[in-house]
């Protein structure tokens, strides 16, 4: 039974909605690929935070359309992620004089050419900006500025940016050409699409050789208002010198490159940069970024050699995302060029060849595909610099590139990868004339299991004739009988997408699902696997046809098929997998020759992992690997699977000083938190884990030994606020929920209603106090009886204690006193309130069998140290089946470990009314006690 059926009376912590504070601000990290769902603790239940701090999650639109969502973890400050659905790929990245002071970038892929020829200015995508001033939630306004050529009165530049969609006109200057506007978040992505001419505009710049990237309506330029990228404030007796990178690539197929396009009028190139960004770690301008001045090819008809030139005083630099891109066999291939040491010394030349770069590969011991990956690089430099930035590729394909490094010999260097493996969700295959496997993607790994997904997934086996239907038009399907067959598409020339009109047109015409061409008459539209539907961008509903992009390869083979008669294809949905490898890898110094990873069982701790859900969900699982030299924390999406389920999770290399700090939600509500759990897998061998198991309770997480043996500082993980503590007077009711089935899981804090929670010292009830809106209890030092209650209608506990004022803190580690957040400095001790786990072993339905014998964990404990157990004097236990109207007590035993085991026995169900409560006492021997009740705390099944 979940949580919410206890009926906790909860409420949230007040705090500025929708506005981060200037200190939470500067302690977001980067991190893609949020959730948003949550398992559902009760109807008024909601995270508790300290005063100054943002809700527990709000939404920042990107002048794109693109959504960042920032979350807070248990340290109070922030994490951003791309939200699912996003119209591209996004880079993060992170600049500062330190992590925790550090500003997070996120960049989409699609408004990488407006940034790189300078139209859009790259701080527009400053996501702590925007988070700091409020641009959140589904009724933000961004602030944008835009500059428009010529000259206009003002009149008449209102009139051009009102056009715009979605833009409100706030001041116009005739003077400078320039124009604010406030922009409805909700209608950023029609915006940007009217600032860039959206499709049309893509299919105008290829009849005219892909000229260089205009803005519609005269604008030459924008930024985010009163925040815009400052020219580079170099010393000036530190003067500039040049630096010449050239990137040689004689080798592979020639294919359209955007940038030498614009610039030379040079159509095709073996290969094609990224942004590349020098980053000053020492010297004059150490902190501060440097863009190209110019990207030049060396030779044409193709491109193979090309340099990108920047002016930088004297120093020690890293060169970032001087990556590039090629293709092989028609599939987009990515080269993550780092340089994580460059001196500049006068004049300076630098040069790659990518013919040298070495893929990444894995391999683990079951066949496993790749679902999902990111590349995170840090690079600390002596004086203070701070930078770090993180790839992530969830196409589905192995297709990332370096090549190799040097050791730094100034500050540090490391580069840690992640690796999410399944098993493939879908395989295809010609059956007929002749036999061809093919190889199809869904558009995205992670939406597989969404409770309202963004495409339509096949059903099974579908085996059926072909047909193609060249771009899908309506003349297209006139021509040909496609009911019940599949049907070979092809994107609209030029177009990024599919779009939701030929989809449509496939449902209507009776097709069994369609196979999507990447390919494009238009040689300057690359093939794009796997293809994307048009309604994430539009923002309408899926078109309900299954459909999946076979590669150029494939397409290919299949169409020559075709032209010689029928074809047959088979194509199979594996369904959701069954196992999952996550595997991380980490790089110290330099980046090596070699970057095949391999993994056996001997090097794999297996965990069988259940999913606890009472009703069907989406659990949604996200992870971040922390190592002791890390400078950056990495929260990615990795395991989605149904709940309730049972799965088989691979973490691995082993190793003692990797923690994977690990989220997960369900989603049957938005509102709470990810609840986190600190992992370290320091051996192989097999195990299991719950989440989300019932019964849970009120009280504090336990933190495993070997997360503590690290030696890793307590808030690069996010402390846990210590629960039911007293700093100084005053006493805190914070709490967590728990369970015994899985104790290290973080879920929480949360607050109590004032009117749920009643506190008496010698039998005298204190008034609650709500200083910062927490609900707090001042106290007498003098000795007392204390007694603490928290009724509401499924839960009832009673605690009596003695609380004296601590003279020192003394809190166990990790956890630290929300106190010392509301800027009290008091020391802060935990009282020995008598705390309760509860491991019933149920299912991962939370239920156990009716008309049968079953047996309950009881764990005591205090927040003295969580992860013991308590001496008690007396424990007895009472079951009902009826909701609380008979008890029955039950025989109790106490284990080695220091908990008690119940045994008791449930009638059949048709003499029960479908759950189990249960009931308390315990004592100890210095007076402390407790009575506990939870009624229908987890579910009954016909056995």
């Amino acid at each position: 039974m979940l949580i919410a059926a206890i009926g906790i009376s909860l409420v949230a912590l007040p705090g500025a909605a929708g506005a981060a504070s200037a200190d939470s601000a500067t302690s977001i990290a980067a991190a893609p690929g949020l959730a948003s769902q949550a398992p559902a603790p009760g109807p008024a239940l909601v995270p508790a935070g300290a005063s100054g701090l943002s809700e527990s999650s709000y939404t920042v639109t990107l002048p794109t359309g693109d959504k960042v969502a920032l979350t807070r973890d248990t340290s109070g400050g922030y994490q951003a992620s791309a939200l699912p659905g996003t119209t591209s790929r996004i880079t993060f990245s992170d600049l500062g004089k330190s992590a925790a002071q550090a500003d997070v970038s996120a960049y989409p892929d699609s408004a990488m050419g407006y940034v790189q020829t300078h139209l859009m200015d790259r701080q527009a995508f400053d996501v702590t900006w925007l988070a700091a001033h409020g641009d959140t939630g589904a009724n933000a306004r961004i602030p944008l500025t835009l500059h428009f050529g010529g000259t206009s009165s003002a009149a008449a530049l209102s009139t051009a940016a009102g056009k715009l969609a979605g833009a409100k006109v706030l001041h116009a200057d005739a003077g400078t050409g320039d124009v604010d506007l406030s922009v409805n978040a909700a209608d950023a992505g029609a915006f940007w699409t009217a600032l860039t001419g959206g499709t049309a505009n893509v299919a105008a710049a290829a009849a005219t050789a892909h000229a260089r990237p205009a803005f519609t309506s005269g604008v030459t330029g924008a930024w985010l208002t009163d925040h815009k990228t400052s020219a580079s404030a170099v010393p000036t007796d530190a003067p500039a010198s040049t630096v010449t990178w050239t990137i040689t690539k004689k080798k592979g197929e020639a294919d359209f490159c955007a940038p030498f396009a614009y610039l030379q009028g040079i159509q095709a190139a073996t290969s094609c940069p990224y942004y590349p960004t020098l980053v000053a770690l020492t010297g004059a301008a150490a902190g501060q970024e440097f863009i190209p001045t110019a990207y030049t090819c060396l030779d044409t008809n193709p491109c193979t050699t090309y340099s990108v030139t920047f002016d930088a005083p004297s120093g020690v630099y890293l060169a970032e995302d001087m990556g590039a891109q090629f293709y092989s066999h028609g599939l987009q291939q990515i080269v993550d060029e780092v340089a994580p040491q460059i001196v500049v010394s006068g004049d300076t030349a630098v040069s790659t060849d990518l013919d040298a770069a070495a893929k990444y590969s894995v391999d683990a011991p079951r066949s496993a595909v790749d679902l999902t990956h990111y590349i995170n690089t840090t690079r600390p430099g002596p004086d203070g610099v701070y930078y770090a930035i993180e790839m992530p590729d969830d196409s589905g394909q192995d297709n990332i590139w370096t090549t190799p490094t040097s050791p730094v010999t100034i500050g540090s260097f490391h580069q840690s990868t992640f690796w999410l493996r399944g098993q493939a969700p879908l395989s295809a295959a010609v059956t007929g004339p002749s036999k061809v496997t093919l190889h199809p993607y869904y558009p995205t790994y992670s939406n597989l299991n969404a409770d309202e997904p963004s495409f339509q997934r096949f059903a099974g086996t579908t085996t059926a004739q072909v047909v193609n239907v060249g771009t899908g038009t309506a003349a297209d399907f006139a021509k040909v009988d496609v009911h019940g067959r599949l049907v070979l598409m092809r994107r609209a020339s030029g177009s990024l997408w599919i779009d939701a009109q030929q989809m449509t047109a496939a449902l209507q015409a009776g097709a069994a699902g369609v196979l999507i061409d990447p390919r494009d008459d238009d040689p300057a539209t690359l093939p794009v696997v796997p293809v994307k539907p048009s309604w994430w961008w539009t923002k309408t509903a899926p078109v309900q046809i299954p459909f999946a992009t076979i590669t150029p390869d494939d397409a290919a083979a299949l169409t020559a098929l075709l032209g010689k008669g029928p074809a047959t294809v088979s194509i199979t949905d594996h369904g959701n997998s069954p196992y999952f490898y996550n595997l991380a890898f980490n790089e110290e110094r330099q980046i090596p020759a070699t970057l095949h990873f391999s993994v056996d069982d001997n090097r794999l701790a297996q965990r069988t992992t259940a999913f606890h859900s009472t009703k069907p969900a989406t659990m949604e699982e996200f992870e971040s690997i922390v190592h002791p030299d890390d400078y950056f924390q990495l929260t990615f999406p990795s395991v989605f699977a149904p709940a309730p389920s049972t799965v088989q999770q691979y973490y691995g290399p082993v190793a003692p000083d990797l923690i994977w700090m690990r989220g997960a939600r369900l989603s049957t509500d938005n509102s709470v938190p990810l609840v986190v759990a600190h992992t370290v897998f320091d051996a192989p061998g097999k195990g299991s884990e719950d989440w989300f198991a019932a019964p849970r309770s009120v009280g504090a997480p336990s933190t495993p030994a070997n997360v503590e043996q690290t030696g890793l500082p307590i808030g690069r993980l996010g402390s846990p606020t210590c629960a039911f503590c007293r700093l100084g007077d005053t006493f805190y009711p914070l709490t967590y929920l728990v369970d015994g089935a899985n104790p290290a899981l973080i879920d929480g804090p949360y607050i109590f209603a004032a009117s749920a929670t009643h506190f008496y010292q010698n039998g005298v009830e204190l008034p609650a106090q709500q200083p910062n809106g927490i609900p707090v209890y001042q106290l007498s030092d003098q000795p007392a009886t204390d007694r603490l209650t928290v009724d509401e209608s499924n839960l009832h506990s009673d605690w009596t204690f003695s609380s004296r004022r601590p003279q020192a803190d003394g809190l166990p580690q990790p956890f630290g006193c929300v106190g010392v957040l509301l800027g009290q400095s008091d020391p802060c001790g935990a009282d020995p309130l008598i705390q309760l786990r509860y491991n019933a072993f149920t299912d991962a339905g939370d239920a156990v069998t009716a008309d049968a014998r079953h047996r309950i964990e009881i764990t005591p404990y205090s927040m003295v140290d969580p992860s013991k157990p308590t001496a008690v004097t007396s424990m007895k236990v009472w079951t009902s089946v009826d909701g609380g109207g008979t008890w029955t007590e039950r025989a109790v035993s106490r284990s080695s470990t220091g908990a008690f085991d119940v045994d008791y026995r449930v009638p059949a169900l048709s003499k029960t009314d479908g759950a189990v409560s249960v009931k308390i006492q315990a004592a100890d021997a210095a007076g402390d006690s407790v009575t506990q009740t939870l009624l229908d705390t987890y579910s009954l099944t016909a056995g």
